[in-house]
């Protein structure tokens, strides 16, 4: 018989470790296989049964967005064009298709890619919609508008950057918050984020007169995808572009003085009073500029906005979330940062501010009084979901958690790999992955 052998203390030590390194390769290859499913057939994201700590989180999330990305790639999601080094081609016009719409686009680059990734600018041209229009891109005007967005891109929009500038899909309908442009926008900014190395906390939306209005619509309506909006020649009223929503989102208008076609310089200056006012009662919030430039009309100096918005970074992570649940154009958002819903509120809109500091939730939820025009009352069901890492939290402590002035008990934040898969898949921005979520329900 051959003389047994001692194991020298190394080899001990790697067979001591190679259950754990298949540990954690099974629940990756699992979650790789996830990604690369089809939405509609995923079941429940992998990796309940995996508890993860704030170590096992931070080497989790490289792995989770690669797979991430690479579960895109094998589903057909990476439309987007390489970055173009040569302006002549990067000008050549693409096309991104979103049901039955097509939108005409370019991809620009400007300068070098910083060290954190590309600033993204999504820029929306002026024009708007006609519907004696031909076709849906038949219009003059329009496609005079997207020419000049791409002359401001050469002339003055900042460096660096990389530029998202679409042709509206349908001249006859217009408008750039239709439910069309919200899908387009979210493709490319997660396409932008997994395969055109984009900084998720750089994105920025900014457009002139039509395209200015979409733009102050979205930071009333998706504030969470942008660090700063900007409406060029354009203003929006307080109930289509609710200031509420903007606490965490960077705003700035510039309107010409004498611009008074459609009320633009007033509706302006009413949402600076309001936003002014918000700011004065939460400082952390509510960060924005109305510039009303003297002696212009409805043709202003554009150069302002863009350079203001690039010193802007998304803070993902805010203390206080302030959300009026309601359907945008048709569509209905179920995530604003780190809070989210499961299903659509059975009453909308739903008023949500929630605030969290030093391990303590506190959370108003109500919705309009029917009885009593202007006021409100506790929401009477529903639940919110509330995801938590170690930048909002402690999560070796329990939460206090107050829902509508009454306490409720302290919930301690379980981690699960599962977590971070799930909320990393919603929009594939690593920046809005989490390990843990904590359900409340809204009944007393």
């Amino acid at each position: 018989m051959p003389r047994s052998v001692p194991l020298s203390k190394f080899a001990v030590a790697v067979l001591a470790l190679a259950p754990m390194a298949l540990a954690q390769q099974e629940p990756l290859a699992t979650v790789r296989t996830w990604f690369a499913t089809p939405v509609a057939n995923r079941g429940a994201a992998p990796g309940a049964d995996v508890a993860v700590d704030a170590a096992a989180i931070a080497k989790w999330l490289p792995d989770l967005t690669a797979a991430c990305r690479d579960g895109d790639r094998a589903l057909g999601r990476e439309t987007l064009p390489p970055i173009e080094p040569d302006p002549e081609q990067a000008m050549l016009a693409r096309e991104l298709r979103v049901g039955d719409f097509t939108f005409p686009y370019v991809l620009l680059a400007k300068g070098e890619r910083p060290a954190g990734g590309w600033p993204l600018y999504l820029c929306l041209h002026g024009g708007g919609g006609n519907g004696e229009a031909k076709g849906p891109h038949a219009w003059d005007v329009n496609d005079r508008e997207w020419a000049a967005q791409k002359t401001l891109w050469a002339r003055i929009y900042p460096s660096p950057g990389l530029y998202f500038i679409p042709r509206m899909a349908d001249d006859r309908q217009g408008r750039w918050y239709f439910d069309h442009n919200q899908a387009a926008f979210d493709d490319v900014i997660r396409q932008a984020i997994l395969f055109r190395d984009v900084d998720p906390d750089r994105v920025y939306l900014m457009g002139i007169s039509e395209g200015g209005y979409g733009a102050i619509r979205f930071a009333g309506n998706r504030p969470d995808r942008f660090a700063a909006c900007g409406g060029m020649a354009a203003a929006e009223p307080l109930a289509t572009s609710p200031p509420e929503n903007m606490r965490n989102v960077a705003l700035r208008i510039d309107i010409g003085e004498k611009d008074t076609m459609f009320d633009r310089v007033g509706l302006a200056r009413r949402m600076g009073e309001r936003l002014g006012e918000l700011h004065s009662q939460d400082a952390r919030g509510y960060d924005f500029v109305v510039n009303v430039q003297a002696g212009r009309g409805h043709g202003i100096d554009y150069r302002p906005c863009p350079q203001w918005l690039a010193t802007k970074v998304r803070n993902a992570r805010p203390d206080r979330i302030v959300w009026s649940v309601r359907p945008f154009h048709t569509t209905l958002a179920l995530q604003n940062g780190w809070l989210a819903l499961d299903a659509a509120p059975t009453t909308m809109p739903l008023h949500l501010t929630a605030t969290l500091r030093d391990n303590r939730l506190e959370l108003l939820a109500e919705i309009d009084d029917a009885d009593k025009p202007g006021a409100r009352q506790p929401a009477p069901n529903g639940r919110v979901l509330v995801r938590l890492d170690a930048q909002l939290c402690d999560l070796t402590r329990p939460v206090a958690i107050r829902v509508n002035g009454k306490e409720r008990a302290a919930a301690q934040p379980q981690t699960t790999l599962a977590t971070m898969v799930r909320t990393l898949a919603e929009r594939g921005d690593p920046r809005l992955c989490f390990p843990a979520e904590l359900v409340v329900e809204l009944a007393p």
